[in-house]
């Protein structure tokens, strides 16, 4: 048997779980379970053999049986579940509901049952785990689905008696680090309903330092220390629905885990508090204030913690003298290393509110919207690092300076609504808005979209997302006085951050957390269209009224990576997609009017310059013709070297869609030789379909060496061209049920390169493709029927040119055309946008030109 360092934690959590109680329970998850079977009942299924997970005595026919347990499953998550037995009517079984999380068929769920109320749940999706779980537990596949119980020889009833440094591991493990701990603190007098905050970091780079925590809010009672503050994970601000939002301004209330005042014991080992309340927001505040002084240092020593006295006194006024309020003094603090990590804690703590307003997205309790805010004012009395602190811009003064702002509203079906705005300096006649446009984000991932359909169980809710971006090229900041702005103030800032409830989620946006993997999508796609994360700041907001799957992790650093985080994700990376799309419209404009921007190559311009001075010296005669020579050959060098490179990015475009078709049909005639294998007797009838299968494996052959073959100028036939393309296509054409109809007469010649016509075709009936398929997830969406369809007509037009025009019956083109052949612009996450841009190009080159417009659907007309 191999060793418990071999496994992961939640695999070895559960061996042990199992082995320490008497009544556990796993089995694989069902299709049903799962509900891909689209069956209407509820929960998870629990056979009759293991009622003893769920009661003491079985239930009654003809009766339903109920109770009510929590289950905390491995990855911190609780689920309140509902534990049934359905007796009525023609029922008869037992199932487990309100689960709160879905499974995927093939999973191992395990639960344990701990108490009556109580329950562990873990689930395995790894294969090697889960045969590693049965083996240490000497269990086959058969033996699941069932009751695992261990031979308890005697049981009873006992209670954990912690020792006193356990406050020391929750102040140190469960706040990983100083911000952490002072936003915690931050937290509990934001739902106390402070208006105003002052930090003072007093001599904070040494042990002899103090940090002052000082708020206006409520306070607390005599009787709310003893008997609230005094417990750690008190149940407080849960008790019921009155108290989950707070007193005056209806604030959703950020403290859950009821931790965060052990928060005081990462800064340091003492701790003086000093609290005057009053018990409602218009009343006087009490006579007295309640005093705790508490050292840290006596919880290390090995006794009990019922055994440390912690002292509690009502005094007379003094740090509150006319109102309400709260105040911690931490000393003997844990110095800080340097004012960078002073500084950098600053920052933190002033980005913690965020900066710019939801429009909305609700955190306080509905109809309320009189909450003044929050002010965080920090001092020291180091004079230097006070002064630095004080010299920090507001993070308002640093969006004010972006070139490209944006601000959308994303619903539960996966629609944006958004706002654009485009203002920098030196191009003020450029400048744009775009005002309250729609959009569906799900078109912008659509491999994501088909496998993973946004649906009331998984879609993350309602939020809001606000980019800010700045091009970062010197001439820009210069013109726009921010060069040394940006590196100080914008550049350390930069990222996407996420605010729950206004209040900053960490680690979202740190220097070290590129949650959106913007730096790998950078490196791989081409920098023109991507937004880098060194030149914006994003905001994303959520909130624990809507977003209430979208849960923290206990250490309170991320959100847990559930299925509402996936599809999360995903939203947030296509809204970024549409910014990406709207800010290189209006890079594709600055290029256009830059005095910068000359379309002649440096040879080019020095060819003419070189001509200019021929004829301002009347040198025409001797070099004029010499000259000219020169140039042409020039071009025509290029335009040959164009043409190859052109070839080989169309091939590098295109390659992946014949590769696709031809591992299908590799793979059919795999299965089909392996059926003949098995299936001697019916030999005849499979060799007649392995002879299709070869038969459809050399016509996409023969299509990929229309495209891919090196080949001069001739008459290229416009039937065969559809034809190969419909070959290539076949695949995608069938699994996504598009028809593809041809309309055309056989005879219709063009002068072309074959492999650039078919490649250019090819491009064009892919993207159509995509849309389609984009378009039916929208309907699928709103339970319409839809069925896709391309059309292809081939012909000779007015003038006696050739043309063969593509129409599909999507969406059509939702911006100008003339955009789309823009190189590096796309509507696509992961799209290069080089598709259309090289059509145009591969058409100019066998001088065709390309025509797009709306004619209930999208139209591409090829004019030759």
């Amino acid at each position: 048997m191999e060793s418990n360092q071999d496994m992961t934690d939640e695999l070895s959590s559960a061996i042990a779980a199992v082995k320490a109680h008497q009544y556990s329970f796993c089995k694989f998850v069902s299709p049903n379970d799962a509900g891909a079977t689209g069956a209407h009942q509820a929960g998870l299924y629990i056979p009759k053999n293991s009622i003893k997970l769920m009661f003491d005595e079985p239930g009654k026919k003809g009766e339903n049986k109920e109770k009510f347990a929590s289950i905390q499953w491995y990855d911190g998550a609780t689920s309140e579940c509902r534990f049934i037995y359905y007796g009525q009517g023609t029922r008869n079984e037992y199932r487990i509901t309100r689960m709160g999380r879905s499974f995927k068929e093939g999973q191992l769920i395990i639960l344990t049952k701990i108490s009556e109320d109580s329950y562990l749940g873990f689930l395995l999706s790894d294969e090697s785990e889960k045969n590693r779980f049965l083996a240490e537990l000497e269990l086959s596949e058969e033996d699941t689905n069932s009751l695992i119980m261990n031979n308890i020889i005697s049981t009873g009833d006992y209670s954990f008696r912690p020792r006193a440094r356990i406050i020391k591991v929750i102040g140190q493990e469960l706040i990983s680090n100083d911000v952490i701990a002072l936003v915690e603190l931050i937290k509990n007098s934001y739902d106390a309903d402070a208006r105003n905050i002052d930090i003072e970091l007093n001599d904070i780079f040494s042990e002899s330092g103090e940090i002052i925590v000082r708020d206006d809010g409520l306070g607390m009672t005599h009787e709310k220390i003893v008997d609230v503050w005094l417990e750690p994970a008190t149940p407080d601000k849960k008790d019921s629905i009155n108290k989950k939002f707070s007193i005056c301004s209806k604030r959703r209330l950020l403290g859950e885990k009821g931790i965060g005042r052990f928060a005081a014991h990462r800064l340091g080992n003492n701790i003086e508090l000093s609290s005057r309340a009053k018990l409602d927001c218009d009343l006087q505040p009490l006579d007295y204030e309640t005093k705790v002084k508490i050292d840290w240092n006596v919880f290390t020593e090995d006794k009990y913690l019922e055994e440390i006295p912690i002292t509690v006194s009502k005094v007379a006024p003094k740090e509150f003298l006319r109102s309400s309020g709260t105040i911690i003094k931490i000393s003997n603090i844990h110095p800080w290393k340097n004012s960078k990590a002073v500084m950098d804690a600053v920052l933190k703590i002033k980005g913690l509110e965020s900066p710019v307003a939801a429009k909305n997205t609700s955190h306080h309790e509905a109809g309320n919207y009189n909450d003044p805010g929050i002010s965080i004012n920090i001092t020291s009395n180091d004079i230097k690092l006070n002064n630095e602190i004080s010299d920090l811009k507001s993070f308002n003064e640093l969006l004010e300076t972006a070139f490209y702002k944006f601000k959308g509203i994303i619903d539960t079906n996966g629609n944006i609504t958004y706002d654009y705005d485009f203002r920098r300096a030196g191009y003020k006649d450029i400048q744009r808005t775009v005002t309250a446009k729609e959009e569906n984000l799900n078109e912008y991932d659509l491999e994501w979209s088909e496998e993973h359909p946004l649906n009331d169980r998984n879609t993350p809710g309602n939020f809001e997302v606000s980019f800010y971006a700045w091009d970062l090229d010197s001439a820009s900041l210069k013109v726009a006085g921010l060069a040394d702005y940006y590196k100080n103030i914008i550049k350390p800032n930069t990222g996407v951050r996420i605010y729950r409830d206004n209040f900053r989620v960490w680690p979202y946006g740190e220097p070290d957390n590129d949650w959106l993997e913007l730096d790998l999508t950078r490196l791989n796609a081409p920098k023109q269209r991507t937004v880098s994360r060194n030149q914006i700041f994003g905001i994303v907001h959520i909130s624990s009224i809507w977003n209430e799957m979208l849960a923290d992790q206990s250490n309170r650093e991320g959100l847990i990576r559930n299925e509402n985080y996936e599809q999360f994700y995903h939203l947030v990376s296509s809204s970024l997609a549409i910014f990406a799309k709207e800010r290189k419209t209006d890079k594709i404009k600055i290029d256009s009017v830059s005095t910068n921007n000359n379309s002649m190559d440096v040879v080019t311009q020095n060819i003419d310059k070189l001509r200019s001075e021929i004829e301002h010296n009347n040198h025409n005669g001797l070099y004029k013709q010499t000259v000219d020579v020169i140039e042409k050959k020039y071009h025509e060098k290029i335009n040959d070297v164009l043409e190859r490179y052109m070839m080989a990015a169309a091939i590098g475009i295109s390659y992946s869609l014949p590769i696709h078709e031809m591992k299908i049909r590799l793979s059919s005639i795999k299965h089909v030789i392996e059926d003949i294998e098995r299936n001697a007797v019916i030999e005849d009838k499979y060799l007649r379909e392995l002879a299709r299968q070869l038969r459809d494996t050399e016509d996409i052959v023969k299509a990929v060496s229309s495209i891919m073959s090196r080949q001069k100028r001739q008459k290229v036939n416009l039937t065969t061209v559809v034809s190969n393309v419909k070959i290539l296509k076949e695949g995608d054409l069938e699994k996504y049920n598009i028809n593809l109809i041809y309309h055309g007469e056989k005879e219709i010649n063009v002068e072309a390169l074959p492999g650039l016509l078919n490649t250019a075709v090819l491009n064009i009936v892919d993207n159509a493709v995509y849309w389609l398929r984009a378009k039916k997830i929208a309907m699928r969406n709103n339970n319409v029927d839809f069925q896709p369809q391309i059309i292809i007509t081939s012909g000779i037009n007015n003038e006696n040119r050739p043309f063969l025009i593509i129409k599909d019956n999507g969406d059509g083109f939702k911006d100008p055309f003339e955009l789309l052949t823009e190189p590096y612009y796309s509507r696509k996450t992961d799209g290069l946008g080089l598709g259309l841009y090289l059509v145009k190009e591969i058409l100019t080159r066998i001088d065709a030109s390309l025509h797009g417009y709306n004619d209930s659907g999208a139209v591409l007309e090829i004019i030759f």
